[in-house]
C-alpha cells in the first residue's frame, strides 16, 4: 500500500475512537453542570472617569471650560428668508436680497474653462457609446473601448 493510504486510514480510526469518546461522555458525563451563554470582558477603563460636556453656540463651542470662537456667520435657513420677504412686503426688498446673494455667490465661484463648445447631455453620450462613435448630425467620436487595449 502507499503511504498514503495508510494515512487515511489511521486517519479514519483516530476519528472514530475520538467522536466515540465524545459520544460517550456526552451521553454517560455529569448531566447537572450548565455553562452560561454571556461573556464578560474587562475593558480596563477606570470607573472613576468624568465625562466632559461639549456645548454649542451661535458664535463657536466650548469643551469643558474652554471656549472657542469660530468665524463662520450663521446663514439663516430658507424658512427664515421667506419670514424677512413676507415681512418686508416688498417685492424691491426681495429683488435686492437676491442680487447681494448672487454677488457674494459669484465671488466665491472660481473661472472654469470650456474646452468643448459642442458638449453631449447624458443621453447624447450614452446613445454614442452604445454606438460607438456614431451620432446623429455630429461629427465621430474616436472611441477605443477598454478590451482593445488590454
Amino acid at each position: 500500500m502507499k503511504s498514503y493510504f495508510i494515512f487515511a486510514i489511521v486517519l479514519t480510526v483516530v476519528y472514530l475512537v475520538y467522536y466515540a469518546v465524545i459520544i460517550v461522555q456526552d451521553l454517560y458525563g455529569k448531566k447537572g453542570t450548565s455553562k452560561t451563554d454571556e461573556e464578560i470582558f474587562n475593558l480596563g477603563v477606570p470607573e472613576d472617569e468624568q465625562s466632559i460636556t461639549v456645548t454649542e453656540s451661535d458664535t463657536g463651542f466650548s469643551i469643558g471650560e474652554e471656549k472657542f470662537e469660530t468665524d463662520v456667520t450663521p446663514t439663516a435657513s430658507p424658512a427664515t428668508q421667506e419670514a424677512e420677504a413676507t415681512a418686508d412686503n416688498g417685492a424691491a426688498a426681495v429683488a435686492e436680497k437676491l442680487e447681494r446673494l448672487k454677488v457674494q455667490a459669484e465671488e466665491q465661484m472660481e473661472e472654469t474653462p470650456t474646452y468643448l463648445s459642442d458638449a453631449y447631455t447624458a443621453d447624447e453620450l450614452y446613445k454614442a457609446m452604445i454606438s460607438k462613435g456614431k451620432t446623429d448630425g455630429r461629427p465621430e467620436l474616436e472611441w477605443k473601448p477598454l478590451k482593445d487595449r488590454l
